[in-house]
């Protein structure tokens, strides 16, 4: 059931020497993501190189939507993933 389920959890990230309090966003085993209080920057768990990888500002609304459903306060609705494409995930060239 992890890997079908959606959740939002507030926690610590160390960044840059300093500890943040920042948004958790985790699609079941797809992807993991975090976004700062103010939504002023956001990032994604890379599997492959083991660190956060920067969002730009355009995934930002997505991940406020995601929050909220995850939270319960809006109705589950279809979420833009920050994923890598399957070429890149299986190692080929694009």
């Amino acid at each position: 059931e992890y890997g079908r389920t959606i959740e939002a959890y507030r926690a610590g990230l160390e960044r840059d020497g300093r500890e943040m309090t920042v948004d958790f966003l985790r699609f079941g085993r797809i992807a993991l993501v975090y976004q700062f209080l103010d939504e002023s920057e956001a990032g994604v768990w890379s599997q492959e190189t083991r660190s956060w990888v920067p969002l730009d500002s355009n995934h930002r609304s997505a991940i406020r939507s995601g929050l909220r459903i995850a939270r319960k306060q809006a109705a589950p609705d279809l979420i833009k993933l920050p994923l890598a494409s399957p070429a890149a995930l299986s190692g080929e060239a694009s």
